[in-house]
């Protein structure tokens, strides 16, 4: 079992292929399921949250300021001129806040596999399971587990949101057949994960697609701007944060894998 720990984007999708490519070395396929919790940043109790962050080496006066942060939080409702009593917030944490995400991945760190040989990626709220196809046999038995966990931490496992896709090498497709669908699970050829569109056979065609067509769209905005007469220094400066930012968002992680005429169509913007 594996688990990213890091807190990019990046460096997250270069761990999950790089465990993809490992665990592929032997097994024809890998099932990905990416995990759907239901409004997992409203449901987070704040006792459970703040009791496993006390099992982990955590400054007392970093812990104490996280705990107050979360105190003493309250709201009231109004309706039609009427206002309801304070009621105090016992669970939720706020996920575009700094401490959001940090405080969700503790909440998390006690989600393990069953299985030691397969594989939980999380980053943020964003879980994926991989397990190998020598245990195909066994996903019910990881997906009752992470349901269960999921129960006694106030979240709910979506299966009908949840998203399948077997990724295989290329070379060793005609090894097997599709494996039966996972019960109340849907499956896809692509998957985007963390903002880039990852295939079934680990390339990035179709994430290359969406990029020419937000870069087109990000160049005509460019146009229109600078026709209202945005000055040069402005239109480099908004250029670099839309149509540049875009083209370089976690490319360390995908770059590589493109082929020649993949990359010749975004040197061309």
């Amino acid at each position: 079992m594996k688990t990213n720990t890091t807190g990019s984007t990046t460096a997250t999708l270069i761990y999950l292929q790089r465990t993809l490519t490992e665990l592929l070395q032997i097994p024809d396929y890998v099932h990905v399921i990416a995990l759907d919790f239901s409004k997992a940043f409203d449901s987070v109790r704040h006792h459970s949250f703040v009791s496993k962050l006390a099992d982990f080496t955590v400054p007392d006066y970093l812990h104490n300021w996280i705990v107050h942060n979360l105190s003493f939080r309250q709201h009231q409702t109004k309706l039609s001129g009427e206002v309801s009593s304070m009621l105090a917030i016992n669970a939720s944490i706020i996920p575009v806040s700094a401490l959001g995400p940090a405080e969700y991945g503790f909440t998390a760190s006690d989600l393990h596999t069953v299985i030691p040989t397969n594989c939980l990626c999380k980053y943020d709220n964003d879980t994926y399971l991989l397990v190998p196809s020598t245990n195909t046999q066994l996903i019910s038995q990881e997906l009752q587990h992470i349901s269960k966990w999921a129960s006694a931490n106030n979240l709910n496992l979506n299966k009908a949101k949840s998203q399948e896709m077997i990724v295989y090498l290329p070379q060793k497709r005609r090894n097997f057949s599709n494996p039966s669908t996972t019960i109340g699970i849907n499956r896809a050829d692509k998957r985007n994960i963390l903002g880039v569109t990852v295939s079934n056979t680990l390339t990035f065609s179709h994430h290359v697609t969406v990029l020419v067509e937000k870069c087109a769209r990000s160049l005509y905005a460019l146009r229109i701007i600078r026709a209202h007469g945005l000055a040069e220094n402005a239109l480099f400066d908004v250029a670099q944060a839309t149509t540049v930012a875009q083209l370089l968002y976690a490319s360390p992680a995908w770059w590589g894998f493109l082929e020649t005429q993949e990359k010749n169509r975004l040197q061309c913007i």
